[in-house]
């Protein structure tokens, strides 16, 4: 970065400037949590260029080698087998993750109450009692009281393992069948990580609502940041925080991300392919696709040690595409109408029409973190049974009163559910073509395109909020 504007990482060992007095404040009324001599604002922010650090945002890897290997036999007169392996690497830079610059962007918070709106402070005629924020010097207590990000300064190279194997056969007419296996696994790849979560111990591991542990976290404490210059206008400004908030490693901030290169995905898909190419006025192109794609791309709670394996929300089991070009035997030089005059050779004759149809299945769905008693199956209805008032079974055993809804809890819940799915896609595009020959060397074409040919709706994915009144509906397209 041309003015060392962008943190590079997060010091996670060197005490905050902000220690002595948030330390003094939280003696006068410290938590049982958290024991006084243990209550610490370790770390801070780093940048670029700064502190004898390089003016690089991260170390460039130089294990990310490629190779590729691909070969083809010709088994039969008609007969290509062919398979292959490569790795392909997921390309690094800021052009690709961007940049982290906090605090040369500020925004100023509009905090009207310091005591959760018993006394108010902010007015129209006065919005920032504490003045609007400026950008401060860069160092350990940039964005302290905030949420911040920053890239890792070991950023391994993600790749992509693919490999593949072929059948593909020739018969009479210029037609071609092909059924291949195509697979694939994602490694290194990068997984946005909480590194400032509150511990696990104080989440509930209650099937049901814990309302005593959301209690007790989510109470209202003795804020040790208060006063505190460095903390004006950030959501740690108040009087009060949550207890939840000093249980955090790195109390003196609110959330502290950056992606961790722990992800993987896994992909497999059989892969059928016929091909007619053109001759008498016809060709087509017809593909199907079954597959799977498994990802751990996410975490189902901050303090999990790995990512969440769970069916990708790109995941498609059944993908049908058909295209075909019919030039109607129709007009001179063709089977019909050969020796028609001009006049009506330009009208009727040298039309060609063309169609594409395309089906796949639809998105695997989720419900959050939800209260469930029944099995899973429970909730998917018969195809003929699905309507967009009701596209799964909204009867099935949800816990939708909103007051005994889960938080402060270990999710179990899995995001998103392989059997359960929204709307695929089903929908003819074609077109209709004449053309004109003027000249031998000149030809104009008059075309009319159909998008979306039958007027088949495409819906969305159904409202998955089980307190929601539209739960289970589908409500656009």
């Amino acid at each position: 970065e041309r003015y060392n504007r962008a943190a590079s990482s997060f010091d996670f060992v060197t005490v905050n400037p902000v220690q002595a007095a948030a330390s003094a404040n939280y003696a006068r009324a410290p938590i049982p949590e958290v024991p006084v001599d243990q209550f610490r604002t370790i770390g801070g922010l780093r940048f670029v260029g700064r502190d004898g650090r390089p003016r690089g945002v991260f170390r460039t890897p130089h294990d990310a080698l490629a190779p590729r290997f691909g070969f083809a036999w010709q088994a039969l007169r008609d007969t290509v087998i062919r398979g292959g392996y490569g790795i392909f690497r997921d390309p690094l830079g800021v052009d690709r993750y961007g940049i982290d610059q906090p605090g040369f962007s500020v925004r100023t918070n509009l905090i009207p109450s310091l005591d959760n709106g018993l006394t108010f402070r902010a007015t129209l005629q006065n919005p920032f009692p504490d003045g609007v924020q400026q950008p401060a010097p860069v160092g350990l207590t940039t964005f302290v009281g905030r949420g911040v990000s920053y890239p890792p300064v070991a950023r391994p190279s993600p790749y992509q393992q693919r490999w593949s194997f072929s059948i593909q056969r020739q018969y009479p007419g210029r037609i071609l069948s092909e059924i291949s296996y195509v697979g694939s696994r994602g490694t290194r790849l990068a997984v946005s990580r909480e590194w400032d979560p509150i511990p696990r111990k104080y989440y509930s591991t209650s099937p049901e609502r814990d309302q005593a542990v959301i209690d007790s976290m989510s109470a209202a404490v003795a804020n040790p940041f208060y006063g505190l210059p460095e903390f004006a206008g950030t959501g740690l400004s108040g009087r009060t925080v949550t207890r939840g908030q000093l249980t955090r490693p790195y109390p003196h901030f609110t959330s502290l991300a950056s992606d961790d290169h722990v992800g993987y995905s896994w992909y497999h898909s059989l892969q059928v392919r016929v091909e007619k190419r053109f001759s008498h006025g016809l060709s087509f192109n017809a593909a199907y696709t079954f597959s799977k794609l498994m990802e751990a791309t996410s975490f189902l709670n901050d303090t999990d040690p790995l990512p969440e394996e769970v069916i990708s929300d790109s995941d498609r089991p059944h993908r049908l595409a058909v295209a075909a070009v019919w030039e109607a035997p129709v007009g001179r030089r063709r089977h019909f109408g050969a020796r028609w005059p001009a006049v009506l050779d330009a009208v009727l004759g040298g039309w060609q029409l063309q169609a594409i149809y395309q089906a796949q299945s639809g998105q695997a769905l989720g419900f959050g973190n939800i209260i469930y008693r029944g099995h899973i199956h429970e909730i998917v209805l018969p195809r003929d049974q699905r309507t967009i008032d009701r596209w799964f079974n909204t009867n099935a055993p949800f816990e939708r009163d909103p007051r005994k809804q889960l938080a402060w809890n270990i999710r179990t819940f899995p995001s998103r559910l392989t059997g359960l799915r929204g709307p695929g896609d089903n929908y003819w595009d074609a077109s209709l073509a004449k053309v004109f020959t003027i000249t031998e060397r000149l030809r104009l074409q008059l075309r009319t395109n159909w998008e979306g040919a039958l007027n088949t709706p495409q819906f969305s994915n159904p409202n998955t909020g089980v307190t929601n009144t539209l739960f289970g509906m589908i409500t656009s397209t």
